[in-house]
């Protein structure tokens, strides 16, 4: 984890409860839950071909200058620009040819989520406010490079998908807490899959703070009520240990 933690940067916590898009209500909401959670992993993997104009980095391995690239870009990004960005970087990532393709995509995709997304603001939603704070600053950057890791494993492990259609920007709406919900669309198998992404300002910085699938499915919702038993139980040392298991299934099916 000691080069996954390099690309992680602290950023401060949510600036509202209210902001973690009903989270808590979402724990508890049990009706459809198991569909709509494996909607959301589906989708992870439906980014589609981008126009070579939308796609901002070159096909090569991931490394540290790319993510500082990333973010210092960031100022100069709107909401919008900020999505094109990541999905031009997934679709990169698509393209890659190596003996061992789903760690050449991982190792490609982790600094582009460091430096897209803030991956401190996503943790505290994720764990709550009040169990955050508890934890010591390494701690929290454990907590953030690991979750950095599945999100980019994630993604790395659905790139074989086929596709039907580029991805459409659609529009660019209000979300909480001065946030701003980017919505796009894309066709998969003719069926319309709309995915929406949180973009908040933190620090100066636009950075994605959210992915939310079928206009329902959340992911810092869903990485909550799946990790929140283990979190009270086991605490950090737990939970960081889940998550490391779980990355090394990923790689494992997708070696």
């Amino acid at each position: 984890m000691g080069a996954i933690m390099k690309h992680v940067v602290g950023r401060a916590n949510l600036n509202s409860d209210r902001s973690d898009l009903n989270v808590e209500g979402a724990v508890h909401k049990q009706v459809g839950w198991k569909r709509r959670s494996a909607m959301l992993s589906l989708v992870l993997g439906l980014f589609l071909s981008a126009a070579a104009s939308q796609v901002v980095m070159a096909v090569e391995p991931a490394t540290t200058q790319m993510s500082h690239e990333l973010q210092g870009n960031k100022l100069e990004a709107d909401p919008e620009d900020l999505v094109r960005r990541f999905i031009g970087s997934v679709e990169a990532a698509r393209t890659l040819q190596s003996e061992k393709v789903y760690r050449a995509r991982l190792e490609y995709l982790v600094p582009v989520v460091t430096g897209l997304f803030d991956m401190s603001a996503m943790s505290t939603a994720i764990v709550g406010r009040s169990v955050w704070r508890r934890w010591s600053a390494q701690e929290q950057l454990d907590f953030s490079s690991v979750m950095a890791e599945l999100l980019a494993a994630t993604i790395a492990g659905r790139l074989d998908m086929e596709t039907n259609s580029p991805t459409t920007l659609i529009e660019t709406v209000p979300g909480p807490a001065g946030s701003k919900i980017v919505r796009t669309l894309s066709i998969q198998n003719e069926e319309p899959i709309r995915v929406d992404y949180r973009v908040a300002m933190q620090d100066g910085d636009w950075a994605i703070v959210d992915i939310v699938a079928d206009a329902k499915v959340s992911e810092v919702a869903r990485r909550r009520a799946e990790f929140l038993a283990i979190i009270q139980s086991d605490g950090h040392a737990g939970i960081v240990a889940a998550i490391e298991k779980k990355i090394l299934q990923l790689d494992r099916s997708g070696a």
